[in-house]
This record gives structure tokens, sequence and C-alpha cells, in this order.
């Protein structure tokens, strides 16, 4: 995870290389291997370097061209090197010290602003181009990599991590009412739009030009939905899908430290773990060591060992089991003050982890499952193509097993509004639904908004405007596509790697490897899901690899009651009393009061209908820190809150 902090100043006026200086030294988990600041005119680039390829030994922080004058701070990996280095070479563009970095600048000498969509990988960074006086910036198609932007008048500021653009004094902080009340209704719109006026993403998939004239920002990249790949038997799906998912591991394992690996027993992290281990004992991968962990419930749905110890036995290696816990809020409020966000999610880290990995540098990488749910579990739009292909003995099998689905999956009890929203709604034309849209009343929000900060940024309005997705072949493959562009993945995945940025590692995720995405995207809906079986090709793929029972598990862990006991830990109905959001206007508290002491009752109860409100509810306790810590400058929040945090999960 390494770091990027680029100060251009596009009036002309010299670049103040102490800004970088200090972007760079306020994320030291991003440079144990050093760090670098180039500056000439009124361009100064830093790059951060934690080293976890091999080559990435040679690499200067950052990449300069001394030919060209081109100057590069990258964060990520290239994983079509060898090809991309082959056609380089062909164009008389010459790889020499073959780092990833330069091929991506070679890319860009060769393409130009069509170099991103030539690269396959995890990445983000910045390119200054001397003779163009151009500073181009790309983000990966999936936005593993993040970057941060914030353009002032005369000079444009970008890097990893959000709070790097507060170094520079003209970054002012002021709220950014229309994402605030979006992260309260846990609806991303806006995919750019970050809690603060000005400081914006920059989308997955797109690019920045940044010279005098302006920032131009367009998309590069985009899933072809006129792609289809058809087989005659599901057998050809799960080869094709296999050799595909042995590539995306294969690139992951590319390190010079050892690599650890997420292992719920769940599908996902289960497979990699298992394709992982026979990659290394057939000589295919060589890594300084590989373990795994993962977080022990003795009960409750997230309880999940019997299915880790099946792949353990299969695979014998090191294995570490966490107790089930929770960050105390003093921990809660030192992640806010540093990265000035939101906390992570109750179930980004369910468990202590600084004394596995707080102390380590014999590893480098983290392997994940995120991204094996998005792509092949399945949609409840499943319906709407089976009601309009006049499938009917399909359509009201699909609806008699998700009134009751196998492997404690929860039933479906509202399931006819469930066939009239993802069946019937869908069909109806577009004129239809704008004069049904017009009659009814708008959407609901949650009711810890309050009615004027939802007047104020035109909530519901935004919340009502359809995106406009690519026609696809059938619905369930576009809500694939939706998944893909949404706002919420891309912050999800953000949130995720600055955890693991905490223990100086990397965050690989095979799943969201993109050759992996074309090939889900393009594939029949059947291989996805079908009555009763989820992610059907990953399933069959793994046969012989997988242990039999971890294969063929029916049901799936739901981190949802972590939330609940989070809540309930850190201090219950008392952390509501007092919000400093309710004197801004943004939340409703008695409502907020009233839905705590709802969502409380139906989980003491054990009754499912918990699930319904206790996110919203995390969302405010959320908020209200972050407001709090970064606006009010209150270091103690929640203080009227004995021992708050204290309680275990």
């Amino acid at each position: 995870m390494s770091g990027i902090a680029v100060l251009y100043q596009w009036d002309g006026a010299p670049a103040d290389r102490s800004t970088v200086e200090r972007m760079i030294a306020c994320v030291p988990y991003r440079s144990v291997d050093g760090f670098g600041v180039w500056g000439n005119g009124p361009v100064a680039i830093g790059h951060a370097k934690l080293q976890t390829t091999p080559e990435a030994s040679a690499e200067t922080s950052p990449f300069v061209d001394e030919t060209s004058g081109l100057v590069l701070s990258m964060d990520g990996r290239v994983d079509n090197r060898d090809e991309l280095t082959a056609e380089l070479n062909s164009h008389g563009h010459r790889v020499r010290t073959g780092t990833d970095a330069e091929i991506v600048l070679r890319a860009w000498q060769c393409w130009g602003t069509e170099a991103p969509a030539r690269v396959i990988g995890d990445f983000a960074f910045a390119l200054w181009d001397p003779s163009k006086r151009t500073l181009f910036c790309a983000r990966d198609p999936l936005g593993v990599k993040g970057f941060y932007y914030f353009n002032g008048p005369g000079f444009f500021l970008c890097a990893s991590e959000l709070h790097q653009l507060f170094q520079d004094p003209r970054v002012v902080r002021r709220p950014n009412e229309p994402a605030i009340a979006d992260m309260l209704v846990r609806i991303p719109v806006d995919r750019e739009e970050t809690l603060f006026e000005g400081i914006r993403r920059l989308e997955p998939a797109h690019c920045l030009n940044v010279s005098a004239r302006g920032v131009e920002c367009r998309r590069y990249y985009d899933l072809d939905a006129s792609r289809e790949i058809v087989y005659r038997s599901d057998d050809e799906y799960s080869d094709h899908f296999l050799s595909l998912f042995k590539e995306a591991v294969r690139c992951r394992l590319r390190s010079v430290k050892g690599v650890a690996s997420d292992l719920s027993g769940g599908l996902d992290s289960s497979f990699i773990v298992c394709l992982t281990e026979q990659l290394r004992r057939d000589g295919e991968v060589q890594v300084p060591s590989f373990e795994t962990f993962s977080v022990r419930f003795e009960t409750g749905p997230g309880a999940e060992a019997e299915y880790v110890e099946e792949v353990l036995r299969k695979y014998p290696h090191r294995h570490t089991y966490l107790a089930a816990g929770m960050a105390p809020l003093t921990e809660l409020i030192r992640q806010v003050a540093h990265y000035l966000d939101v906390p992570d999610y109750p179930n980004t880290a369910l468990a202590d982890y600084t004394p596995l990995l707080g102390n380590r540098n014999d590893l480098r990488v983290r392997l994940t499952g995120g991204g094996g749910d998005e792509w092949l579990s399945g949609t409840p739009l499943v319906y709407a193509d089976l009601l309009g292909q006049l499938r009917i003995t399909a359509l009201l099998e699909t609806l008699r097993i998700n009134r009751k689905p196998p492997g404690g999956f929860p039933a479906d009890p509202g399931y006819a509004r469930t066939l009239w929203r993802h069946g019937v709604w869908p069909l109806l034309p577009e004129s239809l639904k704008s004069a049904i849209d017009r009659r009814r009343s708008p959407p609901q929000l949650t009711a810890t908004v309050s009615r004027a900060f939802a007047a104020r940024t035109r909530l519901s309005e935004r919340l009502s405007t359809r995106r406009q997705l690519p026609r696809c072949r059938s619905f369930a493959q576009q809500a694939v596509y939706g998944i893909y562009s949404s706002g919420f993945l891309a912050y999800a995945l953000e949130m995720d790697a600055r955890w693991t940025a905490g223990f100086r590692m990397k965050e690989r995720q095979p799943f969201l490897d993109r050759r992996l995405l074309e090939f889900a995207f393009a594939i029949p809906d059947n291989q996805r899901f079908r009555p009763g079986v989820t992610k059907f090709v990953l399933r069959n793929s793994m046969r012989g690899i997988v242990p039999e029972r971890v294969r063929l598990r029916p049901d799936k862990a739901d981190p949802t009651e972590s939330y609940a006991m989070a809540l309930i830990a850190l201090g219950g109905e008392r952390l509501f009393d007092r919000l400093s959001s309710v004197e801004n206007g943004w939340i409703d508290g008695e409502a907020v009061r009233r839905l705590y002491r709802s969502m409380t009752a139906a989980f003491s109860r054990g009754d499912p209908s918990y699930m319904e409100n206790v996110c919203d509810l995390w969302m405010v306790f959320a908020v209200e820190l972050w407001l709090n810590v970064v606006f009010l400058g209150i270091s103690e929040p929640f203080k009227h809150i004995t021992g708050a945090g204290a309680a275990a999960l």
C-alpha cells in the first residue's frame, strides 16, 4: 500500500515542496520502505514506498525518466506485465528495469491517455508530462486503490488518502451536507462526493487531465454488455472460470514477503486459500510464507469454525483463531481523528488483530474474498427475467424455494411484494413507471434523517433519479453492472484498504480481478444462480480443490449482528442521548431513540427484523462521532457514558 502525494500549481507559481513532504509524513504506514519527493517549478510529486513485489526494490520514489522528463507516482500492481512488456518493446518503448512503475510510464509514452485501459491490475497514479505541462491521473476500474483530489484557485492536490489533502492550509474543512445525507441513508448517490466540500474522489475507471485549462475527467473503461460467453456444458464454464481464478490468485501472490489470507470458512475465502495451497504445492508460485486467520464465534450466524477446520485438514498450514471482539471507543475516535472519516464498520475488524499483525514486518499482503458475493450470488431480478420469458413454472419454483430457503437463509415473508418490485416493476414501460411515480408519495427515507435536512439536501429527489445503466441481455446481468458501478462498492473497498494499510500490508482481492469480472458479466445468468444454489459456476469449479462440505454448504454467515452488538457494547441507548447532529439539524433524535429501542427489543428476542434498522443506527453513531471529532473539536465524545466501549462483544 504505497502512497501518492502531488501538488501542481497550474497558475505557474512554484510548488511548495514542504506541503508534499507533510502529505507523505502523515501516512507513515505507507512509507515503511522509504519515500521521496521530486520537485521542479510548479510541480512537486511525492511517493511513499511500501515494497511488496520483488521488482519494486529497483523502483525510485517517485519514478523519473531522465530522457523524457516524465515523473510518476503510483500505488499499484500490474498483472499483465509480461504481455505489456513484450508489446511495449515491440513498439520501441523498451522496458529496462521491469518495475510496474516503469511499465505504466512506458505505456503512457506508447498509448497516452489510453494507457490505463491497457493495464490490468489494481492501481492509482499521477504522471507529470513536462512537454505538455499536464498532470495525468488514473484509477483502476474497480477502485481498489484510493485517489482523492482538490482543485483550488490556481492549484491542484491529489493523494491516496483524503486526510493528506488537509496538509495544505488552503484546503478548508467544510461539511458536504448532500454526501452526509447519503451516508446516513447508506446510499452514495454520487461516487465522486466525499464528506467534505470541494474534496472529490476520482471515480473508478476514470482518468483526469489537469492543466492550466482546468480539470477534465473522463471514463476510460467500461464493461461490454454486448459480450456473451456461450458454452455447451457447465463444465466448460467452470474450466474457464478456474483458469481465470488461478491467474487472479497467482498474480496476487507476487510478494517479496509473506502473504496472509482471511479464512472465514465461507466459499470465497476458502477457495482462495485452497487454491493458493494447491499452487504452492504444485510449484506454480513461490512465496516466503503463507498463513491464515479468522475470527472465532462460538455460537450464532458467525460460527463457521467447523468449515475452517475442514480446510485446515485438507491443507495444513499456520492458522490463527482470534477471539471475537470489537474496537473500544478510544480506537474509533483515533480512526476518525486520523483519517477524518467515519470509523471502521463493526464487521471490518471483528477482533483485535494488533497482537497478531501489529509488530510484524514479515507480511506484506492480505488476501480477502471481496467480490465473490457481488458478481456471483444472483439477484431477485431473476423474477423479472423469468416472467419476461414466460417461464412460469421456473418462476413459481424459485418463489417456493425463496419462501423457505435451505441452509438457514432467512425466508422472504414479503414474497408478493418482492415479486412486484423485482418481477413486475422492471418489465413496465418507462412511461408507465413515471406516471406511477408521479401519483405516489416520494420514496420513504430512513426515520433517522430529519425532514428539514432531507429537504435541504434534496435527498428524495436525488434518490429518485434513476441511474443510466447500459442495455443488457437480462435484468440479472444489469444488476451485476449496478453493483460494479455503485458508490457503495468503491466506498467499502476504501474502508477495507485503509484497515489493512494500518498494519503495513496491501490488500488484494482475487475476485476483483478485471478479467474475472468481465467473465462473470458475460456468462448466462444460470451460471451465477440457480434455484437454491448460489455461485453455481464457482462451486462447480471448486470440485477436488475445496473440501466437499465447504463446497456444498448452502448457508452463509451474516455479519449484521455485529452492528447490534457493537452499539450495545459502546453504550447502548445512551449513545443517542446528546446528539450534536440533532442540533445541526441532520438527525431526528426522538426517531433515533425509538428506532434503537425497537431494534434492541427485536435483537434480544432473536427476531431478525432488527436487521432492518441496525445499520442506519450505526451510521448515526458514525456520523455523530465524525462531527464531534472533526468539526467540534471534542476529543472525548460520549464521555457522559461511563466506561463506553470497554465491554467486549
